[in-house]
């Protein structure tokens, strides 16, 4: 009986000293933390309506699974997370108790010290991250109002990145200076820690030693680096082909301004100033650009295209690379996930992965915000990769660190190479300091730190908005132009510059509000600002062409292009036409551009007027999850037809630009005279009918070309009616349907 007594008594104690250890109670707080954060994430999905209660709704009933492997995932990363942190806390005041020269503390004094300091770290690590990324953190400070608004506008207005580590030092040598008895004896212990150091430094090894690791942790921080042994060109001599490009990028912020580097790029390289994309959305508009087709001769035709549509030969750029025996990659955020889905030909992908399943665990992390300081890493994000996927953390710096280090593992080959930047899609949410850089710090309105995009209506932007958002996106715009800096310079010290054809592009433009036509990309056709895309040529081989190129030409365009000037054999069907004579110095001749709109994700569209589209359901309504083919959100199979039907489609030529706009009444046409009114704000349709009838005919034998495709009544309407037969293989489709209004 006695042994048993003492056996418990040694357990509980043990059990005691485990409950009080700092690494206990360092993960017990971080656990708290989260279980919070997790609670108000739920009350904030129970506060919403129609579309966003629908998709919540189906994820608990149909991927309840997801959800809990994701729950554990974050539970087991936090107790780690919280377990070191405690560890280090514990460390810190065993370092400040020697330093002192205190006795040991009782275990339980010692661990309710660790924890206040845990919690005071954290609440340091979390402000830290507040002001460099503060758009991680804005649906939980600043648009809560009251004094969690306040909290994180003193944290990025006031005390800023500088303001926190000065801060963070002076608390931490505090800290550790002790009490006022403590202060006093410093002076004697600075000299004995000085004498140490003078003893250590007259040994040679053990300067090398320091100066080996001060070299070593440099190297670390200046990221990745090219290894010049593998930077001489290939034998035979091919060019590689680098591709920099940035999604929503408009042509107009390729300005000193905005983009310093990215300007003088341009200045030194062949610039066509009126480059149009075919459909300015990103999925679509990449298989343009990569198979030199318009959207209706290779299939994709939305954000959301059926497996059938995606699981087809494409005989895109990177795959004809690849066959010649070039190292074909592509390196992206969000926007990028896009060429994880479609099988384009790349040897490698570095980008996220986009599915339902990566909704829920996007939404899982997004409302972390205890965890959000340490996960926005490369580590963080080898841990979760679905990080890559978070719109507000596009983070340039960190495309950039990869795009560098892909370069380096081309090992030997000639390198056909895309990185895409996807910080200058809305929410605009580039981290500090370029958010700020062209805004105002007196704003206080909803757009502060980006522009969040839902699904439910937003109240009209008045001026301060519209001006705030203006200003976010040129900040974007000047962190990736920051980024191809470092990307530029690090091809450049590789010695590879020489023998790399760098092209500057974008999958398509962005209109910010101008002529009262909303915001956004892909909605509409009217004015420039959507279509309308740098296009930017770089040969080393021609470097006296240095010039602007004022007519038209297409993304179709860029293929035949690269094709030519790498010297490989291109399809025999592309829409395009090479551009590489003009790039060696010759004329541009006369190109007609075309588009067509995308997928309306909403009923009401901004800056369209409802009497001009026919009219369809909203995202949730027109799409559903293929559980057949990886969870895949498509677009559904009856809805297809209405959705080709509906596009506004136009043709453009150096003048004149006409519009095609399908409504319930009719066809509408628009004519815009781009050079005597570049705002595109007064249709001309009556006073040039020969402009009319001459460039519609040229769209209606591009629309016509759509093999899909007849005219009926002036309508361009499917070729078997629209009428579409179910198939076995929808057997296990999702729906996510908006439900009925609420009394």
């Amino acid at each position: 009986m006695g042994y048993e007594s003492t056996v418990v008594r040694r357990i509980a104690v043990l059990l005691g000293r485990w409950a009080v250890h700092p690494a206990t109670l360092g993960a017990a707080y971080m656990l708290a933390l989260v279980a919070l954060a997790a609670r108000r994430g739920e009350e904030a999905d129970r506060a919403l309506g129609g579309q966003s209660r629908a998709i919540s709704a189906a994820v608990h009933t149909h991927f309840g699974d997801e959800v809990w492997r994701m729950t554990i995932a974050i539970v087991g990363v936090t107790v780690a997370l919280g377990t070191l942190v405690g560890a280090l806390a514990g460390l810190v005041l065993d370092l400040r108790s020697r330093i002192l020269g205190r006795a040991a503390q009782p275990a339980w004094r010692r661990g309710l010290s660790a924890l206040l300091l845990v919690v005071v770290a954290q609440l340091f690590v979390e402000a830290y991250a507040i002001v460099a990324t503060p758009q991680l953190f804005a649906a939980a400070f600043y648009a809560e109002g009251g004094a969690l608004r306040t909290v994180q506008v003193v944290l990025t207005d006031v005390l800023g990145r500088s303001g926190m580590l000065a801060l963070a030092i002076i608390a931490f040598a505090a800290f550790m200076a002790g009490g006022p008895a403590d202060v006093r004896a410093w002076p004697s212990r600075l000299s004995r820690a000085g004498a140490a150091l003078r003893k250590v430094a007259r040994g040679r090894g053990a300067a090398v030693a320091v100066v080996a690791s001060l070299a070593s942790l440099v190297g670390v921080a200046r990221g990745p680096v090219i290894a010049r042994a593998a930077a001489a060109a290939p034998p035979d001599a091919r060019p590689n082909i680098l591709i920099l490009a940035a999604d929503s990028l408009r042509a107009d912020r390729i300005d000193p301004r905005v983009a310093p580097r990215l300007s003088r790029l341009a200045s030194e390289s062949v610039r066509f100033d009126h480059a149009y994309v075919s459909l300015p959305r990103t999925f679509p508009s990449w298989v343009s650009l990569l198979t030199g087709r318009h959207p209706h001769h290779h299939g994709i035709r939305s954000m959301f295209p059926r497996w059938e549509d995606r699981a087809k030969d494409f005989d895109a750029l990177p795959q004809r690379f690849a066959r010649e025996g070039y190292f074909t990659s592509v390196v992206s955020d969000f926007a990028g996930d896009i060429f994880d889905r479609i099988a384009l030909g790349w040897t490698e992908t570095h980008v996220p992965t986009f599915d339902f399943r990566q909704l829920i665990r996007q939404r899982a992390l997004e409302r972390q915000t205890p965890l959000l300081p340490y996960l926005q890493s490369r580590l963080g994000r080898a841990v979760f990769p679905v990080l890559r996927e978070l719109n507000d953390a596009a983070d340039p710096r960190l495309l950039t660190r990869d795009a560098i280090a892909t370069l380096g593992a081309a090992g030997g080959k000639p390198f056909f190479m895309t990185v895409f930047f996807s910080t200058a899609h809305f929410p605009y949410a580039a981290p500090a300091p370029y958010y700020e850089r062209f805004t105002r710090s007196d704003y206080r309105g909803r757009y502060k730190y980006d522009k969040p995009v839902g699904l439910e209506h937003d109240a009209p932007p008045d001026a301060a908005d519209i001006a705030q958002v203006r200003g976010l996106y040129d900040g974007a715009v000047a962190g990736i132009d920051d980024g191809v800096s470092e990307i530029l310079d690090a091809l450049d010290r590789s010695g590879q510059a020489s023998h790399t054809i760098v092209v500057i592009i974008a999958d398509h433009g962005e209109t910010l509000y101008e002529g009262g036509r909303g915001e956004g990309h892909g909605d509409h056709l009217f004015g420039d600002e959507g279509t309308h895309v740098p296009f930017i040529i770089h040969d080393p081989r021609h470097d006296g062409a240095h010039r602007r190129i004022p007519g038209v030409v297409r993304d179709v365009d860029l293929a035949p292009t690269l094709y030519e000037l790498a010297g490989v054999a291109p399809p025999a069907d592309l829409d395009g036409a090479s551009l590489a004579s003009v790039v060696a110095g010759a004329d541009l001749g006369p190109r007609l551009a075309y588009a067509e709109t995308g997928l309306w994700f909403t009923e009401e569209v901004s800056g369209v007027d409802a009497k001009l589209r026919l009219p369809y359901p909203g995202v949730a309504g027109m799409t559903e999850v293929d559980a057949d083919h990886g969870d895949e959100v498509v677009l559904s199979r009856e809805h297809r037809s209405l959705a080709i039907v509906a596009k506004h489609r136009m043709v453009r030529d150096d003048r004149y630009k006409l519009i095609y706009a399908p409504t319930r009444t009719g066809v509408r046409y628009f004519l815009y005279d781009t050079v005597a009114d570049p705002d595109e704000m007064r249709d001309v349709a009556s006073e040039h009918p020969g402009e009319v009838s001459r460039l519609s005919g040229e769209l209606w034998r591009w629309m016509l070309s759509d093999p899909d495709m007849v005219e009926r009544a002036g309508f361009l309407v499917p070729r078997d009616g629209g009428v579409v037969a179910p198939k076995e293989a929808d057997a296990h489709i999702i729906r996510v349907d908006a439900p009925e209004a609420e009394p």
